[in-house]
């Protein structure tokens, strides 16, 4: 989760950290399908849209994507 606030600009970092995670999230291109076995996925947020949307909200995005989407299971209610 990344803040606006101090000198860390997450326009600048997100595509940063993702240059240098690559290897650790990027799968591999078949024919027809992306094969992820053995990959991290890298998921990121803002605050602000964090605070806007809510954590079941579409405000994450995973390195590898070009939007943002809810988490895995963010329409179930937790037991907790």
């Amino acid at each position: 989760m990344f803040n606006r606030i101090g000198e860390r600009n997450p326009n600048r970092i997100f595509p940063r950290l993702q240059e240098l995670t690559r290897q650790l999230w990027q799968g591999q291109r078949h024919t027809g399908f992306h094969d992820y076995y053995g990959s991290i996925p890298i998921i990121v947020t803002g605050l602000k849209n964090l605070r806007e949307h809510g954590p079941k909200g579409s405000v994450f995005l995973r390195f590898g994507r070009d939007h943002t989407q809810p988490p895995a299971g963010g329409d179930r209610q937790s037991p907790l």
